[in-house]
């Protein structure tokens, strides 16, 4: 397959597109920053996904390259500091709306096109239980999350005729770069694992899995859908 992932440079993007590479597929991924990827099935772009013409610039490239677009994995996103709504700057609010939402819009609107072109496609949003359990502090954060979903939800309306599939996996708290930084406040990370009914860490390695069963042949009917991964909603 030919796979296109968001925020590859680092984090849970980049564990999917070694996850994927090792699968022998084409991956093409992008972050803000360059990669340490270091392999023949693997082409990185470095670009700001809330440029629109970066965006369209690198999607149609991509299609040029490979021909079709098998799978988009929307990952790229900010997970910042966490503050209360009434502490929030605008500039930050700004940040998480462009990098959160615009970015995603952006990608999947060019991709999408593609897929309808082909009459087949895989697209999967990668979002967050935030949006199930309202943690204090992720009010921004989660409002953007919220707005993919709802995104998400109604592009699989509108391109299911065309055997394209749209859906969400929403993880609780993983071990990443950014959530590390976020868990020296001790209270912060108590407080999120308290929220989750599974009360653990999710591994990198079950998103990868929840991904795989939406990309299977047997899941070409599910679309729309939320997977939450650590609680019950």
């Amino acid at each position: 397959m030919n796979i296109v992932i968001t925020g590859s440079s680092r984090g849970l993007g980049k564990y999917l597109t070694e996850y994927y590479l090792a699968k022998d597929h084409l991956v093409y991924g992008c972050g803000r920053s360059s990669t340490t990827i270091d392999h023949p099935n693997y082409i990185h772009t470095t670009l700001n996904l809330a440029e629109e013409n970066e965006v369209r610039k690198w999607i149609n490239g991509v299609r040029k390259n490979c021909g079709q677009i098998d799978v988009l994995i929307c990952n790229a996103a900010l997970v910042s500091t966490a503050l209360y709504l009434s502490l929030t700057p605008g500039n930050l609010f700004e940040s998480f709306v462009q990098s959160n939402f615009a970015g995603a819009f952006y990608t999947m609107r060019e991709v999408s096109k593609q897929m309808i072109r082909q009459g087949t496609g895989r697209i999967v949003a990668i979002s967050s239980i935030t949006t199930a359990t309202h943690q204090e502090g992720t009010s921004i954060y989660t409002a953007t999350k919220s707005a993919l979903n709802e995104m998400v939800k109604v592009l699989a309306k509108e391109v299911a005729k065309n055997n394209v599939t749209c859906n969400i996996v929403a993880p609780g708290m993983m071990k990443t770069e950014a959530s590390e930084a976020m868990s020296e406040n001790a209270k912060w990370t108590s407080e999120m694992l308290e929220k989750q009914d599974i009360k653990r860490i999710i591994e990198k390695r079950e998103v990868a899995h929840t991904v795989d069963f939406l990309l299977s042949p047997l899941s070409k009917s599910i679309t729309g859908q939320i997977f939450y991964l650590g609680i019950v909603d």
